[in-house]
């Protein structure tokens, strides 16, 4: 009897699962002791409703993955590495450490970059509250909001990095690139001067410093914080751009100028370090771009805020007005801290600038005393040996309390 229940229990077992595999009549359904059938075309929506949600989810989560990388790109150039890649001075993304395997030098234009922006920015910013800090205080950091000093650093990190594979081009210190080889404007009296030398490969740097830092924009982009760091800085490749100047040299005997060669070069970066600063304090806040201004910038057609309205999602943001397409100003989203905490000890120009850099805490006066060599003169009157005295000289200096 017990042989009998069992084999008749496997064989219903067995129909049950035929039939649910093979999908040929209605799914069933237990509720409690009751069995309940469901037509299987009722399921099949929920299910495909199941997976596209998932499907979305996961699309989001790529999305915000892929702006939070972004927003740490800049970052992760001047925090401490964690790691060591193939980029060396940076915890690069899968994208950046396969740049820098494909050129490795690469990875000495990122250290160098960081060298000259953080050198030209402090001498920019020597006697302001911000001397080009990345904290503001305690732990925090400029890099945690959309500050104007933000936007300063965007601008002139992308800058320097194209600054820095352009001269590295010429030098032959990168070894997918050479000199420029663009076209050069027609020279009018071949006698005056022929092109020659080795130009700087800007168009290679503003491509690789535009791929590194991922600065192209889709139509996708909704995240206000990424569309306007990544427009601070094509601002700095920009304004790099536009301090190009021709060198020459001239060749000939005992010193003639009879023939003479000319190449392009970029000017010194404390130029176009100058130039961001001016657009520094020149910057506009509440800027964004909604999506028509978006795929009109692609037609050059850009479009700026110049007056507080509100936006969507209940913010804040500006009434727009059509301008240049040019990269000419710098955006940000949120009023810079004071700096206070971190102008303690600091140094002054002159006791008018104390009074802001101080935050009314006051300062102190330090006479300094200086010797240095004056009065100097060819030894006998005579060619060539120079003897110096050494003279004492009193300075007053100011230090914030």
């Amino acid at each position: 009897m017990k042989m009998q229940l069992k084999k008749q229990l496997f064989g219903l077992s067995l129909i049950l699962s035929l039939l649910i595999s093979n999908c040929r009549c209605n799914d069933i359904i237990n509720v409690g002791e009751k069995t309940e059938s469901v037509p299987t075309t009722l399921l099949l929506p929920t299910i495909a409703t199941t997976t596209s949600t998932l499907s979305t989810q996961m699309a989001l989560e790529k999305d915000s993955t892929e702006q939070m990388n972004y927003k740490n790109i800049v970052m992760s150039l001047y925090v401490p590495i964690t790691k060591l890649g193939p980029c060396r001075y940076i915890d690069g993304t899968r994208k950046q450490n396969h740049q820098c395997r494909r050129d490795p030098g690469l990875a000495d234009a990122l250290r160098d970059a960081k060298n000259i922006a953080m050198g030209y920015c402090k001498e920019q910013f020597k006697f302001d509250r911000w001397n080009c800090s990345i904290e503001t205080k305690g732990k925090r950091n400029i890099f945690k909001k959309v500050y104007k000093e933000t936007a300063f650093v965007h601008a002139l990190t992308a800058a320097a990095l194209t600054y820095q594979i352009s001269r590295a081009c010429a030098e032959g210190k990168m070894s997918r690139c050479q000199c420029a080889t663009e076209r050069r404007p027609a020279v009018n009296d071949p006698k005056k001067f022929q092109w020659g030398g080795c130009s700087d490969n800007v168009k290679h740097g503003k491509r690789v410093a535009r791929n590194f830092l991922e600065l192209q924009t889709t139509d996708n982009d909704n995240d206000e914080q990424s569309y306007i760091l990544r427009h601070d800085g094509e601002v700095g490749i920009v304004t790099l751009a536009n301090h190009m100047e021709t060198k020459c040299k001239c060749h000939g005997v005992s010193g003639s100028c009879t023939m003479k060669t000319c190449w392009r070069k970029l000017s010194d970066f404390n130029a176009t370090a100058a130039a961001l600063r001016v657009k520094y304090h020149q910057a506009l806040r509440k800027v964004t771009y909604t999506k028509a201004s978006r795929r009109a910038a692609k037609r050059e057609q850009r479009e700026r805020v110049v007056t507080i309205g509100t936006g969507f999602n209940g913010r804040n943001f500006g009434i727009l007005e059509t301008t240049d397409p040019d990269y000419e100003t710098l955006f940000y989203l949120e009023q810079s801290p004071t700096f206070c905490a971190l102008t303690k000890g600091r140094q002054c120009s002159s006791p008018e600038n104390c009074a802001n850099l101080c935050c009314g805490r006051g300062y102190t006066t330090r006479v300094i005393k200086q010797v240095e060599k004056c009065k100097c003169r060819f030894a006998n009157n005579r060619c060539c040996t120079i003897v110096c005295d050494y003279c004492e000289r009193y300075e007053d200096r100011y230090y914030c309390k």
